[in-house]
């Protein structure tokens, strides 16, 4: 694993990307559930639902909701049906490594069907409601970064 963060995609607050502690949410695409996870950032990429106690692992729900973009040959790795959110488990490692693959860099970012949308918790739009995906931190979440 690699410490991975992002800039909000929203403006309501003063710091521009989601570092360490930070309180942030994660839009869900109406095709997977809608909604958002809210959470403080952990690193690594991985949020928590304090509601349902599951973790999820960023990279890896892009995978997810940009399979068709992945490269042929890889195969996405689940239990049972085709998940519209998958919590962590035996597979997570392998599949985040494909999430990784589209969409590390800001150019693959805007090639993505369902980019990351992280905003600040204040933010009360959806995920449809924002043009603007989540753009990789430079500085991976270490430190905030003012506007």
């Amino acid at each position: 694993m690699g410490s991975f963060s992002w800039n909000r995609a929203d403006s309501l607050t003063r710091n521009k990307n989601v570092y360490y502690g930070a309180p942030f949410k994660l839009l869900i695409p109406k095709e997977f559930g809608g909604g958002f996870i809210k959470d403080h950032y952990q690193d690594y990429g991985i949020i928590t639902d304090h509601k349902t106690g599951l973790e999820y692992d960023m990279y890896e729900l892009l995978a997810f909701w940009n399979k068709d973009q992945l490269l042929m040959g890889d195969k996405l790795g689940f239990n049972g049906n085709f998940p519209k959110l998958k919590s962590v488990d035996k597979y997570t490692d392998k599949n985040r490594l494909m999430g990784i693959d589209i969409g590390c860099y800001d150019n693959q970012i805007d090639r993505l069907k369902y980019p990351l949308k992280l905003v600040s918790v204040m933010f009360n739009g959806s995920y449809e409601n924002l043009d603007r995906p989540s753009y990789g931190d430079p500085e991976q979440g270490f430190y905030p970064v003012k506007r």
